[in-house]
């Protein structure tokens, strides 16, 4: 009996020590998942801490786009204005362009003039050679007077022209 006993009290040892170690390989398991739980709790805060800043970032960015629209919408204003303005300046462009055309056609007529104006006044001098040392009367004066008149009011129109268009090509 004595080693029944013996066996008995080695098989509630080893009970015991099967009991024991059982419950050594439970409280192992709970710190490892214990410990696996803690890793996921930090995981989760820092996945929440990431998301606030994800969030934040966010925030800034749609900012940033709206202050960046407002600044193109500004500069798209200013274009719209520099456009108006060459629009502007096209159309003038175009009316000094044109203005050139009928300012060429006058240089033409400004030739004819000047043959007119050569041919009157070789005709006066021709008629005042003709009189010689003659003492006009005052009808032959007068129209002397008037046509000489007439001459110096052409030459001086064509001289204003011809300023006028030095001047604004030298501008």
């Amino acid at each position: 009996m004595e080693k029944t006993m013996k066996k008995i009290k080695q098989g509630s040892k080893t009970k015991k020590l099967q009991e024991a170690e059982k419950v050594f390989k439970e409280s192992h398991m709970m710190v490892i998942l214990e410990d696996m739980r803690d890793g996921i709790k930090l995981l989760a805060e820092g996945q929440t801490g990431f998301q606030r800043q994800l969030d934040g970032l966010t925030d800034e960015v749609h900012s940033f786009r709206n202050e960046t629209n407002v600044k193109f919408a500004k500069i798209d204003a200013k274009f719209e204005q520099v456009d108006i303005r060459f629009d502007q300046m096209d159309a003038e462009f175009k009316e000094v362009k044109a203005n050139q055309k009928i300012t060429l056609e006058h240089l033409f007529n400004i030739d004819e003039r000047i043959e007119a104006l050569e041919k009157e006044v070789r005709e006066i001098k021709l008629e005042l050679a003709a009189l010689g040392k003659k003492i006009l009367s005052p009808e032959e004066n007068s129209s002397f007077d008037k046509r000489i008149s007439v001459t110096e009011k052409e030459v001086k129109k064509i001289w204003v022209f011809i300023n006028t268009k030095t001047n604004l090509e030298s501008a």
